[in-house]
Protein backbone atom coordinates (compact mmCIF):
# COMPACT_ATOMS: atom_id res chain seq x y z
CA UNK A 1 0.00 0.00 0.00
CA UNK A 2 2.77 2.33 0.79
CA UNK A 3 3.88 2.13 -2.49
CA UNK A 4 0.56 3.55 -3.85
CA UNK A 5 0.58 6.35 -2.35
CA UNK A 6 2.71 9.17 -4.39
CA UNK A 7 5.01 12.49 -2.75
CA UNK A 8 5.35 15.01 -5.05
CA UNK A 9 9.40 15.22 -6.01
CA UNK A 10 10.09 18.93 -4.87
CA UNK A 11 8.53 21.75 -2.93
CA UNK A 12 7.16 24.73 -4.95
CA UNK A 13 7.89 28.23 -3.50
CA UNK A 14 5.53 30.82 -4.64
CA UNK A 15 3.93 33.98 -3.14
CA UNK A 16 0.83 35.63 -4.24
CA UNK A 17 1.52 38.23 -6.91
CA UNK A 18 5.17 37.53 -7.70
CA UNK A 19 6.21 36.31 -10.61
CA UNK A 20 8.46 33.59 -9.71
CA UNK A 21 8.07 29.87 -8.99
CA UNK A 22 11.47 27.73 -7.50
CA UNK A 23 11.08 24.02 -7.53
CA UNK A 24 13.40 23.05 -4.84
CA UNK A 25 14.01 18.92 -4.68
CA UNK A 26 13.59 17.16 -2.02
CA UNK A 27 16.71 14.89 -2.24
CA UNK A 28 18.67 18.78 -2.28
CA UNK A 29 16.39 19.66 1.37
CA UNK A 30 17.82 15.96 2.30
CA UNK A 31 21.58 16.51 1.38
CA UNK A 32 21.56 20.34 2.77
CA UNK A 33 20.30 19.49 5.67
CA UNK A 34 22.87 17.66 6.66
CA UNK A 35 25.74 20.22 5.32
CA UNK A 36 24.01 22.98 7.28
CA UNK A 37 23.42 20.54 10.77
CA UNK A 38 27.44 19.68 10.62
CA UNK A 39 28.16 23.21 10.44
CA UNK A 40 25.74 23.78 13.03
CA UNK A 41 27.48 21.39 15.31
CA UNK A 42 30.82 22.24 14.65
CA UNK A 43 30.94 25.00 16.92
CA UNK A 44 29.21 25.52 20.29
CA UNK A 45 26.30 27.75 21.23
CA UNK A 46 26.07 29.55 17.75
CA UNK A 47 27.42 27.07 14.66
CA UNK A 48 29.22 27.88 12.01
CA UNK A 49 28.08 28.86 8.62
CA UNK A 50 28.69 27.13 5.26
CA UNK A 51 27.50 28.04 1.34
CA UNK A 52 28.04 26.91 -2.28
CA UNK A 53 26.38 27.37 -5.09
CA UNK A 54 22.87 26.11 -6.14
CA UNK A 55 22.86 23.80 -9.44
CA UNK A 56 19.30 23.50 -11.65
CA UNK A 57 17.76 25.48 -14.62
CA UNK A 58 15.90 28.31 -15.43
CA UNK A 59 12.95 29.19 -17.91
CA UNK A 60 11.71 32.31 -18.57
CA UNK A 61 8.18 32.89 -19.70
CA UNK A 62 4.91 34.51 -18.16
CA UNK A 63 6.26 33.32 -14.51
CA UNK A 64 10.20 33.16 -13.91
CA UNK A 65 10.41 29.12 -13.34
CA UNK A 66 13.70 28.48 -11.36
CA UNK A 67 14.47 24.54 -10.90
CA UNK A 68 16.95 23.68 -7.58
CA UNK A 69 17.98 20.07 -8.12
CA UNK A 70 21.50 19.81 -6.91
CA UNK A 71 24.27 22.06 -5.10
CA UNK A 72 28.16 22.38 -4.70
CA UNK A 73 29.49 22.88 -1.25
CA UNK A 74 32.42 25.84 -1.15
CA UNK A 75 34.43 25.60 1.61
CA UNK A 76 35.61 28.43 4.07
CA UNK A 77 38.70 29.30 6.07
CA UNK A 78 36.36 30.49 8.87
CA UNK A 79 39.58 33.43 9.02
CA UNK A 80 36.62 35.83 9.90
CA UNK A 81 34.68 34.17 12.59
CA UNK A 82 31.87 31.35 12.48
CA UNK A 83 29.74 33.22 9.56
CA UNK A 84 30.15 32.51 5.61
CA UNK A 85 32.63 35.43 4.96
CA UNK A 86 35.34 34.66 2.44
CA UNK A 87 38.75 35.37 2.37
CA UNK A 88 40.57 35.99 -0.54
CA UNK A 89 41.69 32.23 -1.08
CA UNK A 90 38.17 31.31 -0.15
CA UNK A 91 36.78 33.87 -3.66
CA UNK A 92 39.28 31.77 -5.78
CA UNK A 93 37.15 28.58 -4.64
CA UNK A 94 33.91 30.36 -5.24
CA UNK A 95 34.87 31.65 -8.35
CA UNK A 96 36.12 28.61 -9.73
CA UNK A 97 33.14 26.89 -8.98
CA UNK A 98 30.77 29.26 -10.25
CA UNK A 99 32.79 29.39 -13.42
CA UNK A 100 33.02 25.56 -13.59
CA UNK A 101 28.75 25.55 -13.34
CA UNK A 102 28.29 28.13 -15.57
CA UNK A 103 25.11 27.26 -18.35
CA UNK A 104 26.26 25.70 -21.66
CA UNK A 105 24.65 23.65 -24.34
CA UNK A 106 25.74 20.47 -23.03
CA UNK A 107 24.84 20.97 -19.32
CA UNK A 108 21.92 19.97 -18.31
CA UNK A 109 22.30 21.61 -14.69
CA UNK A 110 23.90 25.02 -14.56
CA UNK A 111 24.36 27.85 -11.60
CA UNK A 112 21.18 29.14 -10.63
CA UNK A 113 22.32 31.00 -7.40
CA UNK A 114 24.31 30.45 -4.50
CA UNK A 115 22.93 28.93 -0.75
CA UNK A 116 24.32 30.35 2.81
CA UNK A 117 23.19 28.67 6.49
CA UNK A 118 22.31 31.46 8.92
CA UNK A 119 23.22 31.50 12.17
CA UNK A 120 22.92 35.00 13.02
CA UNK A 121 19.58 37.47 14.58
CA UNK A 122 17.02 37.56 11.76
CA UNK A 123 16.98 35.62 8.43
CA UNK A 124 17.47 38.42 6.13
CA UNK A 125 20.74 39.38 3.03
CA UNK A 126 23.88 40.60 4.67
CA UNK A 127 25.85 43.03 2.49
CA UNK A 128 28.39 40.45 1.61
CA UNK A 129 25.45 38.25 0.36
CA UNK A 130 24.87 40.91 -1.89
CA UNK A 131 28.53 41.85 -3.37
CA UNK A 132 28.50 37.77 -3.65
CA UNK A 133 25.45 37.64 -6.00
CA UNK A 134 26.49 41.29 -7.83
CA UNK A 135 30.53 39.90 -8.47
CA UNK A 136 30.03 35.97 -8.96
CA UNK A 137 26.29 35.90 -10.68
CA UNK A 138 24.67 39.34 -11.73
CA UNK A 139 22.25 37.63 -13.28
CA UNK A 140 18.45 38.71 -12.47
CA UNK A 141 16.84 35.50 -12.37
CA UNK A 142 19.48 33.67 -10.07
CA UNK A 143 17.96 33.21 -6.56
CA UNK A 144 19.55 33.38 -3.01
CA UNK A 145 18.57 30.95 -0.07
CA UNK A 146 19.26 30.89 3.50
CA UNK A 147 18.64 27.99 5.28
CA UNK A 148 18.22 28.56 9.71
CA UNK A 149 19.16 25.76 11.60
CA UNK A 150 17.45 25.11 15.19
CA UNK A 151 19.48 22.30 17.42
CA UNK A 152 15.59 21.67 19.03
CA UNK A 153 12.99 21.75 15.49
CA UNK A 154 12.91 21.84 11.99
CA UNK A 155 15.05 24.39 10.20
CA UNK A 156 13.73 26.95 8.43
CA UNK A 157 13.94 28.23 4.73
CA UNK A 158 13.64 31.24 2.93
CA UNK A 159 13.97 32.32 -0.93
CA UNK A 160 15.29 36.09 -1.95
CA UNK A 161 14.83 37.07 -6.15
CA UNK A 162 15.58 39.97 -7.33
CA UNK A 163 12.96 42.35 -8.64
CA UNK A 164 12.93 45.71 -9.74
CA UNK A 165 16.89 46.09 -9.82
CA UNK A 166 17.04 44.81 -5.77
CA UNK A 167 16.40 42.32 -3.34
CA UNK A 168 14.10 42.75 -0.56
CA UNK A 169 17.23 41.78 1.78
CA UNK A 170 15.05 42.64 5.55
CA UNK A 171 13.18 38.81 5.28
CA UNK A 172 11.92 36.76 2.82
CA UNK A 173 8.25 36.70 1.42
CA UNK A 174 8.02 33.61 3.02
CA UNK A 175 9.91 31.67 4.93
CA UNK A 176 9.20 27.79 4.94
CA UNK A 177 10.07 24.34 7.27
CA UNK A 178 13.47 22.98 5.52
CA UNK A 179 12.14 19.23 6.18
CA UNK A 180 11.22 17.10 3.65
CA UNK A 181 8.54 15.89 6.09
CA UNK A 182 7.22 18.88 6.93
CA UNK A 183 6.78 20.33 2.69
CA UNK A 184 4.36 17.13 2.18
CA UNK A 185 7.69 14.97 0.71
CA UNK A 186 7.29 11.96 3.32
CA UNK A 187 9.89 10.68 4.75
CA UNK A 188 13.53 10.66 3.50
CA UNK A 189 14.80 8.04 1.95
CA UNK A 190 17.30 7.16 4.72
CA UNK A 191 14.49 6.79 6.98
CA UNK A 192 11.82 5.13 4.75
CA UNK A 193 14.68 2.61 4.52
CA UNK A 194 14.99 2.05 8.10
CA UNK A 195 11.15 0.41 8.68
CA UNK A 196 11.77 -1.88 6.04
CA UNK A 197 15.20 -3.73 6.10
CA UNK A 198 17.78 -2.58 8.53
CA UNK A 199 21.26 -2.20 6.03
CA UNK A 200 24.43 -3.49 7.17
CA UNK A 201 26.70 -1.00 8.59
CA UNK A 202 29.60 -2.06 5.51
CA UNK A 203 27.31 -1.09 3.01
CA UNK A 204 25.64 2.50 4.31
CA UNK A 205 27.28 3.94 6.73
CA UNK A 206 25.86 6.92 8.79
CA UNK A 207 27.99 9.90 9.78
CA UNK A 208 28.93 8.35 13.19
CA UNK A 209 29.65 5.24 11.56
CA UNK A 210 32.35 6.65 9.13
CA UNK A 211 33.37 8.77 12.15
CA UNK A 212 33.99 5.27 14.19
CA UNK A 213 36.09 3.69 10.64
CA UNK A 214 38.28 7.25 10.37
CA UNK A 215 39.42 6.79 14.47
CA UNK A 216 39.43 2.87 14.39
CA UNK A 217 42.84 1.25 13.97
CA UNK A 218 43.13 -0.80 10.46
CA UNK A 219 42.44 -4.45 11.36
CA UNK A 220 45.70 -5.30 8.72
CA UNK A 221 47.88 -3.02 10.34
CA UNK A 222 46.66 -4.02 13.92
CA UNK A 223 47.28 -7.86 12.80
CA UNK A 224 50.74 -7.65 11.49
CA UNK A 225 51.42 -5.65 15.00
CA UNK A 226 50.51 -8.76 17.31
CA UNK A 227 52.30 -10.92 14.74
CA UNK A 228 55.37 -9.13 15.37
CA UNK A 229 55.33 -9.07 19.31
CA UNK A 230 54.54 -13.12 19.11
CA UNK A 231 50.60 -12.37 20.88
CA UNK A 232 47.28 -13.91 19.57
CA UNK A 233 46.64 -13.02 16.07
CA UNK A 234 43.35 -11.64 16.10
CA UNK A 235 41.38 -14.11 14.17
CA UNK A 236 42.20 -16.71 16.84
CA UNK A 237 45.24 -18.57 15.49
CA UNK A 238 48.03 -18.69 18.38
CA UNK A 239 51.60 -17.71 16.40
CA UNK A 240 54.11 -20.54 17.39
CA UNK A 241 56.27 -19.70 20.60
CA UNK A 242 58.93 -22.33 19.92
CA UNK A 243 58.48 -24.03 23.39
CA UNK A 244 56.34 -24.54 26.32
CA UNK A 245 58.48 -21.85 28.52
CA UNK A 246 59.03 -19.09 25.84
CA UNK A 247 55.05 -19.38 25.87
CA UNK A 248 54.75 -19.40 29.46
CA UNK A 249 57.17 -16.33 29.39
CA UNK A 250 55.47 -14.05 26.85
CA UNK A 251 51.98 -14.50 28.58
CA UNK A 252 53.94 -13.46 31.46
CA UNK A 253 54.45 -10.13 30.52
CA UNK A 254 50.73 -9.55 28.81
CA UNK A 255 49.42 -8.64 32.13
CA UNK A 256 52.47 -6.36 33.16
CA UNK A 257 52.34 -4.73 30.11
CA UNK A 258 48.32 -3.97 30.21
CA UNK A 259 49.19 -2.66 34.01
CA UNK A 260 51.95 -0.18 32.51
CA UNK A 261 49.87 0.76 29.75
CA UNK A 262 47.27 1.53 32.01
CA UNK A 263 49.63 3.51 34.31
CA UNK A 264 50.80 5.69 31.07
CA UNK A 265 47.50 5.92 30.13
CA UNK A 266 46.09 7.87 32.89
CA UNK A 267 49.39 10.21 33.91
CA UNK A 268 48.92 11.33 30.29
CA UNK A 269 44.84 12.18 30.65
CA UNK A 270 45.85 14.09 33.78
CA UNK A 271 49.13 15.61 32.00
CA UNK A 272 46.51 16.80 29.41
CA UNK A 273 43.63 17.81 31.82
CA UNK A 274 45.83 20.40 33.13
CA UNK A 275 47.50 21.35 29.94
CA UNK A 276 44.15 21.35 28.03
CA UNK A 277 42.48 23.28 31.02
CA UNK A 278 45.33 26.33 30.62
CA UNK A 279 44.70 26.36 27.03
CA UNK A 280 41.27 26.87 27.17
CA UNK A 281 41.13 29.23 29.68
CA UNK A 282 43.58 31.46 27.43
CA UNK A 283 41.32 30.78 24.15
CA UNK A 284 38.56 31.98 25.93
CA UNK A 285 40.17 35.16 27.70
CA UNK A 286 41.62 35.68 23.60
CA UNK A 287 38.25 35.13 21.99
CA UNK A 288 36.38 37.61 24.46
CA UNK A 289 39.20 40.19 24.07
CA UNK A 290 38.41 43.00 22.48
CA UNK A 291 41.46 44.16 21.54
CA UNK A 292 41.02 48.33 21.62
CA UNK A 293 43.11 51.02 19.89
CA UNK A 294 43.14 54.14 19.78
CA UNK A 295 45.28 56.09 17.27
CA UNK A 296 45.65 59.57 15.37
CA UNK A 297 45.37 59.00 11.50
CA UNK A 298 45.06 62.14 9.17
CA UNK A 299 43.82 64.35 12.04
CA UNK A 300 41.43 62.17 13.31
CA UNK A 301 41.30 59.70 15.97
CA UNK A 302 40.15 55.96 14.66
CA UNK A 303 39.21 53.98 17.61
CA UNK A 304 38.91 49.94 16.66
CA UNK A 305 38.44 46.42 17.74
CA UNK A 306 38.70 42.92 17.08
CA UNK A 307 36.00 42.43 14.71
CA UNK A 308 36.92 38.60 15.08
CA UNK A 309 36.33 38.34 18.49
CA UNK A 310 33.35 35.96 19.77
CA UNK A 311 32.03 38.90 21.93
CA UNK A 312 31.66 40.91 18.41
CA UNK A 313 30.66 37.89 16.66
CA UNK A 314 27.81 36.77 19.00
CA UNK A 315 26.49 40.38 19.72
CA UNK A 316 23.20 41.64 20.01
CA UNK A 317 24.67 45.07 20.32
CA UNK A 318 26.98 47.84 22.24
CA UNK A 319 27.22 50.79 23.18
CA UNK A 320 30.61 53.58 23.12
CA UNK A 321 30.96 55.70 25.89
CA UNK A 322 33.09 59.25 25.11
CA UNK A 323 34.59 61.27 27.90
CA UNK A 324 36.22 64.08 26.38
CA UNK A 325 36.88 66.49 29.49
CA UNK A 326 33.51 67.16 30.55
CA UNK A 327 31.90 66.32 27.48
CA UNK A 328 30.34 62.44 27.74
CA UNK A 329 28.43 61.24 24.99
CA UNK A 330 27.32 57.26 24.21
CA UNK A 331 26.79 56.25 21.06
CA UNK A 332 24.57 53.32 20.54
CA UNK A 333 26.22 50.41 18.60
CA UNK A 334 24.45 47.48 16.06
CA UNK A 335 25.69 44.36 14.69
CA UNK A 336 26.55 45.79 11.80
CA UNK A 337 28.55 48.29 13.26
CA UNK A 338 29.95 46.33 15.99
CA UNK A 339 31.43 43.94 13.15
CA UNK A 340 32.75 46.71 11.15
CA UNK A 341 35.73 47.01 13.91
CA UNK A 342 35.58 50.91 13.32
CA UNK A 343 34.80 54.65 14.27
CA UNK A 344 35.84 57.62 13.67
CA UNK A 345 36.44 60.60 16.28
CA UNK A 346 37.54 64.38 15.39
CA UNK A 347 41.05 65.09 16.51
CA UNK A 348 40.99 66.21 20.58
CA UNK A 349 43.03 68.59 22.20
CA UNK A 350 43.29 66.58 25.58
CA UNK A 351 43.06 63.05 26.55
CA UNK A 352 40.06 61.03 25.52
CA UNK A 353 38.63 58.06 27.07
CA UNK A 354 36.87 55.30 25.32
CA UNK A 355 34.42 52.71 26.46
CA UNK A 356 33.11 49.82 24.56
CA UNK A 357 30.04 47.65 26.08
CA UNK A 358 29.26 44.59 24.07
CA UNK A 359 26.01 42.82 24.69
CA UNK A 360 26.45 39.03 23.88
CA UNK A 361 24.04 36.36 23.55
CA UNK A 362 25.48 33.75 26.20
CA UNK A 363 27.71 36.14 28.21
CA UNK A 364 25.84 39.39 29.03
CA UNK A 365 28.27 42.17 28.74
CA UNK A 366 32.00 42.35 27.58
CA UNK A 367 33.47 46.07 28.29
CA UNK A 368 37.15 47.23 27.60
CA UNK A 369 38.69 50.96 27.63
CA UNK A 370 41.27 52.79 25.81
CA UNK A 371 42.31 56.26 26.37
CA UNK A 372 44.07 58.24 23.99
CA UNK A 373 46.45 60.84 24.63
CA UNK A 374 46.78 63.74 21.61
CA UNK A 375 51.22 63.84 20.97
CA UNK A 376 52.73 67.21 22.30
CA UNK A 377 53.52 70.13 20.25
Amino acid sequence: MENLVQTPPHYNWEVAGKPVSIHLDFEVIDKLSMEVMRGFGAVPRRGAEVGGVLLGSIEVGDKLQVRVEDFVPVPCDYMRGPSYLLTENDEARFRQTVESAKQASDKRLYAVGFYRSHTRDGLGLSDEDLQMHEKYFGDPTNVILLVRPFATKSSVGAFFFEENGGFRRESSYLEFPFRRRDLGGGASPSVRSTTTEEPAPAQRPGPEAAAQAMAAPDPADLREWLKSRGHQDPDGAMQDSGSSARFRGKWVWVPLSFVFLLLGVIVGFQAALVLNKGDAQKIAQQSLTLSMTAQLESGKVVIRWDRRSAAVQNARGGTLRIQDGDFIKTVNLDTRQLQNGSVIYMSADSKVSFRLEVNTQERGSISETVEFTPPTR
